[in-house]
C-alpha cells in the first residue's frame, strides 16, 4: 500500500514544477496520516497547496484502495525544516541560514549567492560587532558538505 501511494505521488508530480522535499507516514492502524511536503524553486501558495492536495486526493481516491490512512495532507516544508536540494536555498539568497557541515562545524550566514549551475552556496558568515551583525568573511561551500541548513528564524525587531 506504502509503495503504491509513494509510485502516485511520484507520478503526479514527474512533469511538476514541483518536487517533493519529505514524504511521511505516521500513526497505526485506521488512523494513518499520510504528509507531502513539496516546494519549488518560487515558493509555494496556499492555492497551490490546495489544487495538490484535491487532485492527490482524488487520484488516490480513484487509483487505490487505502483502508487504513485516514487522511492525506499536503503541506509546504516550512521554515523550520532544513533544505533538501540546493534548488531550494534559490529563493532565500540575502538570508541568514543556519549551517552543520559534514565535518560537525557549524556556520551562520548570509546567503549571499548560488554559484552558477554548480553545487556551491556563497555565504558571507556573520559576526557581532558594536551592538551590530556584520559579514567577516565570505565562504565558498560545497552544497554536499552541508549536513542541514535551514533559516534562521528570528524575532527581533
Amino acid at each position: 500500500m506504502e509503495k503504491g501511494l509513494e509510485a502516485l505521488i511520484e507520478e503526479y508530480f514527474r512533469d511538476s514544477d514541483y518536487g517533493v522535499i519529505e514524504f511521511i507516514l505516521r500513526g497505526d492502524g485506521g488512523t494513518k496520516v499520510a504528509e507531502i511536503f513539496v516546494d519549488n524553486e518560487n515558493g509555494i501558495n496556499i492555492d497551490g497547496l490546495a489544487k495538490i492536495n484535491r487532485d492527490l486526493n482524488q487520484l488516490v481516491d480513484n487509483n487505490l484502495v487505502i483502508k487504513d490512512i485516514s487522511k492525506l495532507v499536503v503541506s509546504s516544508p516550512g521554515a523550520e525544516r532544513p533544505f533538501k536540494y540546493l534548488w531550494q536555498l534559490k529563493k532565500h539568497i540575502g538570508r541568514i541560514l543556519e549551517i552543520e557541515l559534514n565535518n560537525g562545524e557549524k556556520l551562520e550566514g548570509k546567503l549571499t549567492e548560488i554559484s552558477g549551475e554548480s553545487e556551491n552556496v556563497i555565504i558571507g558568515i556573520m559576526k557581532k560587532e558594536k551592538g551590530k551583525q556584520i559579514i567577516s568573511e565570505t565562504r565558498l561551500i560545497n552544497f554536499s558538505d552541508i549536513k542541514e541548513s535551514k533559516v534562521k528564524i528570528s524575532f527581533s525587531k
